[in-house]
């Protein structure tokens, strides 16, 4: 069963708790986020730094092979 075969109400419902989930999560995470020092934890630390670059030079890196892929490479469909 998709998506697109569930009751509108039903779909709602769904979107509605998912809503509903984030908005306790961000309750219960607030004050951990809140308290903790982030520039002296990720800016100022070069090791930290190094890795947060490397990790968004790794994203963009595999956006872009997927981005290739997809146009020069586009799925074909058999019938």
């Amino acid at each position: 069963m998709t998506e697109s075969e569930l009751p509108v109400s039903l779909q709602y419902l769904l979107i509605a708790l998912q809503i509903i989930a984030l908005g306790v999560f961000l309750y219960l995470v607030w004050p951990l986020i809140k308290s903790e020092r982030w520039k002296a934890k990720f800016i100022e630390n070069k090791t930290a730094r190094s890795i947060i670059i490397v990790f968004i030079l790794i994203f963009v890196f595999i956006w872009g092979l997927g981005a290739f892929f997809d146009y020069f490479f586009p799925i074909e469909e058999l019938r």
